[in-house]
């Protein structure tokens, strides 16, 4: 047998004929060439460390905070800055007036460094709502560009501000598709670094002089990128543009070659930005903030920096720290193992011939008396040590658990408001003075208590009810109003709060104890003798209770007495938060929004639980009866002219399925009101009968609609003649007759409407109960009833015809007989 070799296809035996030897000898040397060149590639390619990125990917390094203070060319270029705007002349009246409200704003504890100030979320929210989204960089967008710039420079501003809610992990494409959802919010952005652009910022008063634009490829395989702004470049990053980050007077861009490192942004989503692109103008969401970690992924500049940081201990911190080990320490360290591994087999091989020697020889094998007796001393001294130290460390643990105790304070989640500042508080509104300071404190609380959930304040309310209170403690508010009465939010602070109005109540509980409480704004239709409940932060001491209690809350419960409705009603009895109604009718046409998550969810459930419920179900069971017995008939076009009439009226409506989707509920608390981990979304369509609708569309054109108009229902579970357990969505036309609570307009995308340049928008309806109006009929229009006339009419026909020719016959026939 003859073994081929690989690289000249000849045996590797001797020829006995050396015929040809001079250009098999050329042909062997031109493919040990080729085959050397191709060994050079491939180590080459093996020695780049971005290749084994995929394998063994790189630890994120987080991004510290610089201790350091400005340089010296900041400091220059400040100066220069001072002097330019020195003969600028003055300011613009609209920073003059921005300028003064912000300085009311800020609390007395707030300080000055520099010439520099750092912004409140509150006028940060404020100069993001005056953003132009899905266009190009306007005048408009700086002053949001540079508080959000200011906001994010140092940790220590993050750390006084932080974001209200938890920071989202979101995608590219939830930004571009719903704007209005997360402008505003906090969010973290990942990608890899693709470009950076230094930009000269315009004058502005929180000190921003330049900021970087920060070109991200999104990890999720998008092909559209995202941009990033950043203040200032973490150590790293900073190397790969070092003559743009050292002067700062030079703007410029610099492509990041290859391989590209990946960033982690936190900021704010500001804007959807118009750019210029290969295939036209692009939209690409714009978010602000600090850079939070960094990974090199291969990149020689960036890997080195980090290196050379982490070992001076400054600039960035990795999260998982290993050292180092040197090309001979790992090569002592393996020759080492290779030695000691060599050993134990060449040992064990030797103790398993001399068994198998003395199992030949017939010997016993029996192992030393003093390794026997070795072993198990030692075994029994390691028993009796981890016998004890598993007890002595439980006993710790039950000290350390029973020593911690609960905390129901408010004051490390309200930012700006401490003891003191409550009690001052307390006071001015005991005695009355001081008006105006007690009702912007009062709105400023109001404000901070409003944004936070109610899944958060219940978690602070103490377990026990005897436990004493102190002033920034989360209290139980519940009682029945006795009086109430608006108050006006001074008009500096009306722009920024989003609210013109509190409200200070008069509330009595069971045991008939008073409190005086503020709280948001309530639905106009709020009377004396309704009942209200809530969490809010006390501002008394319970160790001396006072003549009445005093607690400032947010967003409180709301039950009436005599409701509107019997829609209402129901709503109210199965703890659907109807306080929030009024809010979500000012939502009207607009798509569903995070404010809609606090009722949307939970009138699902409730919608569900109305329209099956028994009328002999005590106590709800004859309120839902009397409902669903007073269901009120409408029509789209009802809907669409007065949407405030229904807002949570039970209603019902004939109309045509199109299609459903089921639609998946991702959160536990919101699964728990609808009942289910999902709900389903149905397309439909209506009558409009002879009304003809006119929409307008932004771009100043008018779309008419007649005939037919969207509807758009929801529903915990669909009836079974329109369920499929197998399929997510379902298209189906079937005529049905819905009833439901209305919830409001809402827009949507459709290729009718954009085509028109507008947005669709329909009645939103939440269907608790379902019929179907097909017919039971196999014919419905009476066909056969047409056809069997058709045959009658053909048949008479052809018998007319047939005597009317005879009758002409007979009287030819006489006429011919009388001529004969």
């Amino acid at each position: 047998m003859r073994i081929p070799n690989e690289i000249n296809r000849d045996n590797l035996y001797r020829r006995r004929r050396r015929g040809g030897l001079t250009t098999q000898t050329y042909r062997r040397l031109f493919r040990l060439m080729l085959a050397l060149v191709l060994v050079l590639m491939v180590m080459r390619q093996a020695a780049r460390p971005g290749v084994y990125a995929i394998f063994f990917p790189e630890t994120m390094v987080a991004v510290q905070a610089e201790t350091t203070s400005h340089s010296v060319q900041e400091t220059i270029a400040k100066e220069s800055r001072a002097d330019e705007s020195s003969t600028d002349g003055v300011r613009s009246e609209w920073e003059t007036v921005q300028a003064a409200i912000a300085d009311q704003i800020l609390s007395k504890d707030q300080t000055l460094e520099d010439g520099e100030r750092t912004p409140t979320r509150m006028e940060q929210e404020s100069l993001i709502a005056q953003v132009d989204d899905g266009t190009v960089w306007r005048a408009a967008d700086q002053p949001a560009l540079c508080a959000t710039l200011a906001l994010h420079r140092s940790s220590a501003a993050w750390s006084d501000e932080p974001p209200f809610e938890s920071v989202l992990e979101t995608s590219l494409l939830p930004l571009l598709q719903q704007p209005d959802v997360y402008r505003g919010r906090t969010v973290r952005a990942t990608g890899k670094l693709v470009r950076l652009v230094s930009v000269q910022a315009s004058t502005n008063q929180w000190g921003i002089d330049r900021y970087w634009d920060c070109w991200l490829q999104p990890e999720d395989g998008s092909q559209r990128p995202w941009l990033v702004i950043v203040p200032q470049l973490p150590k790293g990053i900073r190397e790969l543009v070092p003559d743009l980050a050292s002067d700062l007077s030079s703007s410029g861009s610099v492509d990041v070659t290859s391989p590209l490192p990946t960033i982690v942004v936190e900021g704010e989503f500001l804007k959807r930005l118009s750019y210029q692109s290969a295939d036209g103008a692009e939209l690409t969401p714009v978010v602000v903030g600090h850079v939070q970690a960094v990974r090199s992924n291969g990149n020689a500049v960036v890997g080195s920096a980090i290196q050379s940081t982490t070992a001076n201990g400054s600039g960035v911190r990795p999260v998982a720290k290993k050292r180092s080990l040197s090309i001979g320490m790992i090569v002592l360290i393996s020759t080492l193992i290779g030695v000691a591994i060599g050993s134990f087999v060449m040992w064990r091989s030797a103790v398993s011939h001399r068994r198998l020697r003395a199992r030949r020889q017939h010997d016993n094998v029996t192992l030393p008396v003093l390794i026997a007796l070795t072993l198990g001393f030692s075994s029994l001294t390691m028993n009796q040590v981890w016998g004890v130290a598993p007890q002595v460390e439980t006993v710790d643990q039950a000290e350390e658990t029973s020593s911690s105790a609960s905390d129901s304070s408010l004051l490390d989640i309200l930012s700006g408001f401490d003891v003191e500042r409550l009690e001052r508080l307390r006071n001015r509104m005991r005695t009355g003075s001081n008006g105006n300071a007690a009702r912007d404190e009062q709105a400023k609380l109001v404000f901070r208590l409003k944004r936070l959930s109610a899944a958060t304040l219940d978690q602070r309310l103490p377990e026990a009810s005897e436990s004493p209170i102190s002033i920034g403690d989360a209290i139980d508010i519940e009682g029945t109003i006795e009086s109430f009465q608006f108050v006006a939010v001074p008009d500096e602070l009306t722009e920024f709060l989003g609210m013109r109005q509190l409200v200070e109540l008069s509330l009595v509980d069971e045991a008939g104890s008073p409190m005086l409480v503020v709280a948001a704004p309530l639905p106009k239709q709020v009377a004396v003798g309704d009942k209200l409940s809530g969490v809010g932060v006390s501002l008394h001491d319970g160790s001396e209770p006072p003549a009445v209690a005093i607690a400032v809350a947010g967003n409180l419960r709301w039950r009436p007495a005599q409701p509107e409705s019997l829609g209402w009603q129901v709503l109210s009895e199965m703890d659907v938060d109807i306080t929030r109604l009024p809010e979500i009718t000012a939502l009207s046409r607009r798509p569903l929004m995070d404010a809609d998550s606090e009722v949307f969810f939970s009138i699902i459930g409730a919608a569900d639980r109305a329209g099956s419920m028994p009328a002999n179900e005590e106590p709800l069971g004859p309120i839902a009866a009397a409902m669903r017995g007073a269901v009120v008939e409408v029509s789209p076009a009802d809907l669409l002219k007065e949407p405030e009439k229904w807002m949570g009226q039970w209603i019902g409506i004939d109309v045509e399925t199109v299609r459903w989707t089921r639609v998946s509920v991702e959160l536990d608390d919101r699964a728990r009101e609808v009942g289910s981990d999902h709900y389903y979304q149905i397309d439909a369509i209506g009558d409009l009968g002879n009304v003809q609708l006119k929409i307008a569309t932004e771009d100043g054109g008018v779309v008419t609609m007649e005939n037919r108009y969207p509807v758009t229902l929801v529903a915990a579970e669909l009836p079974a003649f329109l369920a499929d357990e197998k399929a997510l969505s379902r298209t189906i036309s079937k005529p049905v007759r819905v009833e439901g609570f209305f919830y409001r307009l809402w827009s949507y995308e459709s290729d009718f409407m954009a085509s028109h340049g507008g947005k669709q928008f329909a009645p939103l309806l939440i269907a608790g109960r379902w019929a179907d109006r097909t017919s039971a009929s196999k014919d419905p229009i009476g066909v056969s009833w047409i056809g069997t006339f058709a045959a009658v009419g053909v048949v008479a026909s052809i018998l007319a015809a047939l005597l009317y020719a005879w009758f002409n016959r007979r009287g030819d026939r006489l006429a011919r007989q009388q001529r004969a």
